[in-house]
């Protein structure tokens, strides 16, 4: 995981959305998921990894949030994660997913 990396262009998740990113790994780094999650506080970024069982949050392409788009959500288990990635419902309660520093510049999304 490289600083400086682009991971998307802002515009490509409107606020009040999410979606993930992969990327590839090399003789450095191993292949890495992510989560981008536009919230109301701004754009946050935690590696796709549920600290209960280590699996993706999301089932379906780009379905992390709850209904009504104020949490995180693993489609495995229920957990639902809070703004700073913390677990406040489910198997891994106050338990987080790991937060990837992240700064918007020219209209990127790119890795801190």
């Amino acid at each position: 995981m490289k600083s400086g990396t682009i991971l998307c262009p802002l515009d490509t998740v409107p606020p009040g959305t999410a979606r993930g990113i992969s990327l590839p790994g090399d003789a450095v780094d191993r292949p890495l998921d992510i989560i981008v999650w536009h919230h109301a506080t701004g754009p946050k970024a935690f590696k796709n990894s549920c600290p209960h069982l280590g699996m993706p949050l999301e089932t379906f392409p780009d379905r992390f949030l709850t209904a009504d788009g104020a949490s995180l959500i693993c489609s495995t288990h229920g957990a639902m994660f809070d703004a700073a990635g913390v677990c406040f419902s489910g198997p891994c309660k106050n338990q987080g997913l790991p937060p990837l520093p992240i700064k918007i510049e020219d209209g990127n999304i790119i890795l801190a």
